[in-house]
């Protein structure tokens, strides 16, 4: 198991972006896929996307994101990157209907994105909770679930 305790720098630092171009050209570079939520966190264990066991205790003042490099070697590196986000849209049938989602969403802190007319909620915990909290706006038919392709 690697201990990682602090964060070296960005992927995109000048100092450190050539070395991890040459690593990656080996195949050298482990990705610790990280999602929103989790970006968050200071302690934690996991694996690398190549099975590394890693054991992440970093300080309060650090900050993981995508890019943060936790390793670099002679002949590895290990980097964090985001998984991608998972949306729940939703398309509201009028223009009130609109209006009382989005302070709904707002109250519960949820993560939104606009795209054209729907509302697109992250899903940083089960799909089922979201859906549990939505269940009066589907049952007064105030919106409409639309699935992603």
């Amino acid at each position: 198991m690697i201990e990682i305790s602090h964060v070296l720098g960005h992927s995109h630092d000048s100092n450190l972006s050539g070395q991890l171009h040459d690593l990656s050209h080996h195949n050298k570079v482990e990705y610790i896929i990280l999602d929103h939520a989790n970006l968050q966190r200071r302690r934690f264990r996991t694996q690398t996307d190549q099975g590394t066991d890693c054991a992440v205790t970093i300080s309060r003042d650090s900050k993981l994101s995508n890019g943060a490099v936790l390793l670099l070697e002679k002949d590895r590196a290990i980097v964090v990157k985001m998984a991608e986000d998972q949306w729940l849209s939703l398309l509201p049938k009028d223009v009130s209907a609109a209006i009382e989602l989005g302070y709904f969403a707002g109250n519960m802190h949820w993560r939104v994105k606009f795209e054209n007319e729907c509302l697109d909620i992250a899903l940083e915990s089960p799909e089922e909770t979201y859906l549990d909290r939505l269940k009066d706006f589907f049952s007064k038919k105030k919106i409409t679930r639309i699935e992603n392709e």
